[in-house]
């Protein structure tokens, strides 16, 4: 086998560097994107197509950026020659993932590449996974399009030559506006045609480029017969078979296949363009940009232990261990090497877990990559997760960040015991008032293991909430329901050498009893304990290896005294110093037993150095009751529109009793609201009428807006009226005797002066109380005409009151006389 290998490409590596070197502006570049949607690419939901996701490479050329789809860029340096023949086959290279969509092959290799189809094949479909592509675009490594073929769209094209030798070129305006008029174009105007057609720049050609008329659908020259022809016909421009295809060392081939054509109006334009673009000395090179992509974790949905709840939840048995998976990769991507050039390489980076609890990091574990074991070392166990508080909540965050800088973080909730209960459709509600509202719609409730409880959820809710009939206002909506958790705790026992025993954890472990008293096994796991406790003639005390098995002895029925050494005979006070001095580590622990009954199972006869003795500690009966709440607002939407009321219906108001017009408009309404405070209402004059502080009547308009938006208006007329005279103005009227009795008796109609002012005009002589009598008697009905008689000089003070305090002043007059 043959695998053609990867170099440094100087010429590549500069190729690459053009990105980020166009002369385009960033808002004149024309994205072109799988359905004219960027979500497809990013493979979202707003994606009403199939979401082909990106391969993270964009190519940008004559003002358009096109985007990879996932799986469409291949490398020449991952092509194998299987069997050395010194070509490529469709057997020979990876496949593309959407065939419809285009593709890029990248020669990233110092070495041209030959890509052969099959002998009858006319097109290149086999390479491209047995999808026909008919477009291709061939950039050298510079970036510079040398080779253009369409087999599926056509082109103005002009022939300069003759029918048996023609030379073609891309027709001018003049030809195609000759073309389109022509009412039969082969004979108006046979030098110039529509068609597909292959182009290439030539340097020794006059124009700069050579072109050639294709097949439909075919990379063969028009007119050709792949059967009958010889090869070299087959094309005017390409020497060999030219279905196949040779990509020089840096070079690139993009291909676009029917859904570029018909799916995305913007890349059909882009590929109609490109003869002329191709031909521009002032367009940029190809620009070429790979997208640097975060680091993928592998193994942590392995976790999971709750497929149901969304997430990865980890659950950590109650006193149980818990600790990191090292088998836990983080990979990325190292598409460059140090020069540039593509690699393509797949990579495991080290990564780091945070371990949290309330959004507190408590402590971080960091897993370093060994290149040469092929694995992880994690730089410390797991401390902080303490597994004996039944349903304590953690979080495990796993973080990666690669050479060029992109973080990936992905996390996971590790519970104690098991999965917590929980709520689901819990959020605020906005319903209308008087609209009966159900305080569960829409909510459940599971035990964490997606069993529904949702029948146990208890509400609480304000006493002043009527759910039959709400009334406005906000509302705080409590749930709570208990899922009861019992786990079966585990028999105390010690096993030796297969034969089961059960203990008293109470009394059968730890306690400073003697081995007389208490002939029964006893287990120690505390050293301290056991050097006190007593002992006799017939008590056999073993000690028990981490890995459970007996690692020592000491039989007080003949002081044998049993270790790895073997066995020998001791004394009392040998024992009392192996006693005295015993230190048990980590997992080690003793057993005792005494007598005939419970000894001779720890005895030489039945238990050797190196047999099985195991210590299960044993559990109590776990029962509790997990109380999960929460909590919602209710919002009753406020539909009824505030009160308001008009206070006068016959409202006047004299020139200057306000500063403003909207002041004396809203003096004659109130207004109040079911639900709102009246300083929360807004009141305001919505038409005024017209109306200025000058006497005459105008229709007005009020309106109140309550804190929901809800409104109440009402108009009503306002008459403005002259305002009163002072009594200096009535003064000095009579004083220049301008007044006639008519005038006066229209002043007392529709004006008012204080009894202090009346009986001061009395006093002064001005009038005389009968006079007075007669003007108040004339005022409580309407003349038909006035009296046409002016005031002398003696009765020239007057007072100007209504006829309400009139009658009153009536009352006062008659009583003083």
């Amino acid at each position: 086998m043959k695998k053609i290998l990867v170099f440094v490409l100087l010429g590549f590596a500069s190729f690459v560097a053009l990105a980020g070197n166009s002369v385009y502006a960033a808002d004149e570049i024309i994205d072109l994107y799988p359905y004219d949607n960027i979500a497809c690419l990013e493979a979202s939901a707003e994606c009403l197509n199939t979401k082909v996701g990106s391969d993270h490479w964009n190519f940008t050329y004559g003002g358009y950026r096109y985007h990879a789809v996932r799986g469409s860029v291949r490398y020449v340096s991952e092509f194998e020659d299987d069997n050395n023949d010194g070509f490529i086959t469709a057997l020979e290279i990876s496949g593309i993932s959407w065939g419809s969509f285009g593709s890029t092959i990248i020669n990233n290799t110092d070495e041209a590449v030959e890509l052969k189809v099959d002998a009858g094949d006319v097109n290149r479909m086999d390479l491209y996974s047995g999808s026909r592509h008919d477009v291709y675009l061939h950039f050298d490594e510079a970036g510079v399009l040398q080779m253009f073929e369409n087999s599926v769209n056509t082109y103005y094209i002009h022939n300069t030559g003759t029918t048996e030798a023609p030379v073609w070129r891309l027709a001018t305006q003049a030809e195609i506006d000759a073309y389109d008029a022509a009412a039969d174009p082969a004979v108006d105007t046979p030098n110039t045609v529509v068609d597909n057609i292959r182009m290439k720049l030539d340097d020794t050609d006059p124009k700069g480029y050579v072109l050639e008329r294709l097949r439909f659908v075919e990379m063969l020259k028009d007119g050709v017969d792949k059967v009958t022809d010889p090869e070299s016909e087959w094309s005017d421009i390409i020497d060999g078979n030219p279905v196949d295809m040779i990509i020089q060392p840096g070079w690139t081939v993009l291909s676009f296949a029917f859904l570029d054509r018909t799916s995305n109006a913007k890349n059909l334009e882009y590929i109609m363009s490109l003869p002329e673009v191709m031909i521009d000395d002032t367009v940029d090179p190809l620009v070429t940009e790979y997208i640097h992509q975060p680091p993928v974790f592998s193994g942590i949905t392995a976790l999971d232990d709750d497929l149901v709840t969304p997430g990865v939840n980890i659950v950590v048995e109650f006193n149980g261990d818990f600790d990191l998976d090292p088998a836990i990769t983080a990979e990325w991507v190292n598409m460059f090497d140090g020069t540039g050039t593509i690699i393509n390489s797949t990579e495991f980076i080290d990564y780091s877990v945070d371990i949290m609890e309330d959004d507190v990091v408590l402590e971080t574990i960091n897993f370093t990559y060994d290149d040469v074991l092929d694995e992880y070392t994690a730089s410390g166990p797991v401390t902080m997760v303490d597994s004996s508080v039944f349903g304590a909540g953690y979080k495990a965050v796993w973080y990666a960040t690669t050479p060029e800088g992109d973080l990936m973080e992905v996390e996971a909730d590790v519970v104690i015991g098991v999965m917590p209960p929980k709520f689901a459709g819990v959020a605020d509600r906005y319903i209308n008032q008087s609209t009966p509202v159900d305080l569960l719609e829409g909510i459940t409730a599971d035990d964490g293991y997606s069993n529904d409880v949702t029948d146990t959820i208890e509400v609480t809710y304000p006493a002043n909430l009527n759910t039959y009939n709400p009334f406005p206002g906000t509302y705080e909506i409590e749930l709570e329901f208990t899922h009861n958790v019992f786990i079966a705790g585990i028999q105390t026992a010690v096993t030796v050498k297969g034969e089961y025993i059960a203990l008293n954890p109470d009394t059968d472990v730890n306690q400073n009893v003697a081995t007389t008293t208490h002939p029964k096994p006893m287990v120690f796991t505390d050293e301290l304990i056991f050097r006190g406790i007593g002992s006799g003639w017939g008590s056999v005390l073993v000690k028990v290896a981490a890995d459970g098995t007996m690692m020592e002895r000491y039989d007080r029925y003949n002081w044998e005294h049993t270790t790895s050494e073997g066995t020998t005979v001791g004394s009392l006070e040998l024992f009392n110093a192996w006693q005295a001095a015993m230190t048990l580590a980590d997992g080690e622990f003793m057993v005792t037993a005494h007598g005939s009954v419970e000894a001779p199972r720890l005895r030489a006869a039945n238990l050797s150095f190196g047999d099985p003795v195991t210590f299960e500690p044993g559990t109590e009966d776990f029962d509790t009751d997990i109380i999960t709440t929460a909590s919602y607002t209710l919002t009753v939407d406020d539909l009824t529109a505030p009160i308001l009321v008009v206070v006068n219906n016959n409202y006047k108001v004299e020139a200057n009793a306000y500063t403003t017009v909207n002041q004396a408009i809203l003096a004659n309404v109130v207004a109040f609201d079911f639900t709102d405070d009246v300083s929360d209402l807004s009141m305001y004059v919505s038409n005024n009428g017209g109306m200025t502080l000058v006497p005459g009547t105008y229709t007005v308009e009020v309106t109140v807006e309550d804190a929901a938006g809800n409104t109440a208006v009402q108009s009503f007329d306002v008459t403005v009226i002259a305002p009163k005279l002072t009594e200096a103005e009535v003064q000095a009227l009579l004083d220049a005797q301008a007044l006639t009795q008519a005038e006066i008796q229209a002043l007392i109609d529709a004006s008012v002066l204080t009894e202090a002012q009346i009986q001061a005009l009395i006093d002064s002589g001005t009038l005389t109380e009968a006079e007075i009598q007669a003007l108040i008697d004339a005022a409580t009905e309407v003349p038909e005409t006035g009296c046409g008689s002016s005031l002398n000089i003696g009765s020239s003070l007057f007072i100007v009151f209504s006829l309400v305090i009139g009658a009153s002043i009536v009352f006062i007059i008659r009583k003083r006389s």
